[in-house]
């Protein structure tokens, strides 16, 4: 953990989460879109934001072989 991290947690603490797990799933989700990433994996530190993120629609959570990964959401049809 950096030392900025670790003041922006002594500082912000529990208030500042929601907005860091929206962040990292926005973040995604541009990941996803960009050219050449069909996929994105999960590091298993973050698999609970990951989680989140898919419950709210930024994306889809899969799991090949245990290993968890985002897929970006279908295109909804016409």
């Amino acid at each position: 953990m950096t030392i900025l991290t670790s003041l922006r947690d002594a500082l912000f603490g529990t208030a500042w989460a929601p907005l860091a797990r929206g962040a990292w799933c926005r973040r995604q989700r541009r990941r996803l879109r960009g050219a050449g990433k069909p996929v994105v994996w999960v590091p298993r530190e973050s698999v609970a934001w990951a989680e989140w993120g898919a419950a709210h629609g930024f994306f889809t959570l899969e799991r090949m072989s245990g290993l968890p990964y985002l897929s970006a959401l279908a295109a909804p049809a016409a």
